[in-house]
């Protein structure tokens, strides 16, 4: 779920912002689960991706890791993964703070749907206010859900901690936990997964080939998640931020939706491929037309 909302947000600042993905530097702060997803999906559009997990460079060698101070350099767009530590040497409390956001480029957007407390609210608005970095999106905040409004109206996008919220998400979150009690019990549900899982109204989508590739694949993402109508959602009544979350609307992964081509193209082919191999969206590009 938290890919599918990392992607959605990396193709709308590609349209938005009119950049192309491909050859960006994506910087990924924590390479857990869902930092390895996030990272991957990176890959399949085309961007070069970083790798920052002290506590996995510690385990498993540097080699595959970039330096936190040498990837915020790098990094067009930076997103932060990291569970909330506020002792010890991998302390991420207001990880993002005034260091942080001064070694970003000027034209980096920073993207948070880890903890709320992982940046400095405080020191990220005084950032966007001076321009010291391109934007700012946030899933998750400081005193939620009393968030900072005028941050919020600073930020390209901001969603009340809704990141991993799909429909497939929970069905997958509560079939783990049936079949967790089971084996602990000896029950016979090990293979238990709910059945009642409504299906989007359109799972067919016919894709149009105007030859911007991140406009296209845009196209393609939006139909399962488009992150701007949360954040609309949010803009427009900020004080409902549970009520938004409690009241979420239904929302599928990928591997619902078919989408085909009515021309051939080379380009949205191999993009669509190197998405279709990707865990996160094998199944959902899976029935995609070649």
């Amino acid at each position: 779920s938290v890919a599918q909302y990392i992607t959605s947000i990396l193709l709308n600042l590609a349209v938005k912002h009119d950049f192309n993905l491909n050859g960006k530097t994506l910087g990924v702060i924590g390479v857990g689960n869902v930092g390895t997803k996030v990272a991957k999906c990176g890959e399949a559009l085309g961007m070069k991706v970083l790798l920052n997990d002290p506590p996995r460079a510690e385990k498993e060698g540097d080699a595959a890791f970039t330096s936190l101070n040498e990837l915020l350099a790098a990094s067009d767009i930076v997103t932060v993964h990291v569970p909330l530590n506020r002792a010890g040497r991998f302390d991420t409390f207001h990880l993002a703070g005034n260091e942080f956001f001064d070694r970003m480029k000027s034209e980096a957007f920073f993207i948070n749907s880890s903890r709320g407390e992982v940046c400095d609210n405080a020191v990220l608005k005084e950032v966007l206010k001076s321009e010291k970095i391109k934007g700012a999106i946030l899933d998750v905040w400081e005193d939620e859900p009393d968030i900072d409004l005028e941050l919020f109206e600073l930020l390209e996008y901001g969603t009340p901690h809704i990141a991993g919220y799909s429909y497939d998400g929970k069905a997958n979150g509560t079939a783990m936990s049936v079949q967790a009690v089971s084996r602990e019990l000896g029950l016979d549900y090990l293979d238990w997964r709910p059945d009642d899982v409504p299906l989007p109204e359109c799972t067919e989508v016919v894709l149009v080939d105007d030859g911007k590739l991140d406009r296209i694949l845009l196209d393609a993402i939006n139909h399962s998640y488009d992150i701007s109508n949360d954040s609309g959602r949010l803009r427009n009544s900020p004080a409902t931020f549970e009520k938004q979350r409690g009241d979420y609307p239904l929302r599928r992964e990928f591997h619902l939706f078919k989408f085909v081509t009515k021309q051939e193209s080379t380009n949205i082919s191999a993009a669509l491929k190197a998405l279709r191999e990707l865990s996160v969206v094998t199944a959902a590009f899976g029935a995609m037309n070649k």
